[in-house]
């Protein structure tokens, strides 16, 4: 199934591609991979499935998990871009309980993954993570 997801995403980027490039008003020639196209390769969209198997490094979110202070347990989705190298170069959270999300956006930035290739070339990538924390927080009153 991944295979099939992946031949789906690679064609939607050949496809944006040529769209693009026709909205342009560039000749049929241009849209086959023109060598001002090859140097910016296009930003693709990664499942969450997929990007998973390219992760190499992933951390728990520190937190404290039995002690005295406000129990918050939830799951924090994050759309993140991984860079040509594999880091986390940017991280916005969509939804979660708003105490857990700085403790989620620190977490995903140490992740590390394997780059991805398009054309044996290392491109950017976005796709989203699920981080789920079950934490304490102290509220200061003792």
């Amino acid at each position: 199934m991944e295979n099939s997801t992946f031949s789906f995403l690679l064609a939607a980027v050949l496809l944006s591609t040529q769209v693009q490039a026709h909205a342009q008003g560039l000749p049929p020639s241009a849209q086959k991979g023109s060598p001002a196209q090859e140097q910016t390769p296009p930003e693709v969209q990664l499942s969450s499935r997929l990007a998973e198997t390219l992760l190499i490094h992933k951390e728990e979110p520190a937190c404290q998990k039995s002690s005295d202070g406000v129990r918050v347990t939830g799951t924090v989705v994050i759309a993140i871009t991984i860079d040509k190298t594999g880091k986390v170069s940017r991280a916005q959270t969509l939804s979660g309980a708003k105490m857990l999300r700085p403790l989620a956006l620190a977490t995903v930035r140490k992740y590390r993954y394997r780059p991805y290739l398009l054309n044996n070339t290392p491109v950017e990538v976005v796709t989203l993570v699920s981080i789920a924390i079950d934490c304490i927080f102290h509220t200061g009153q003792a």
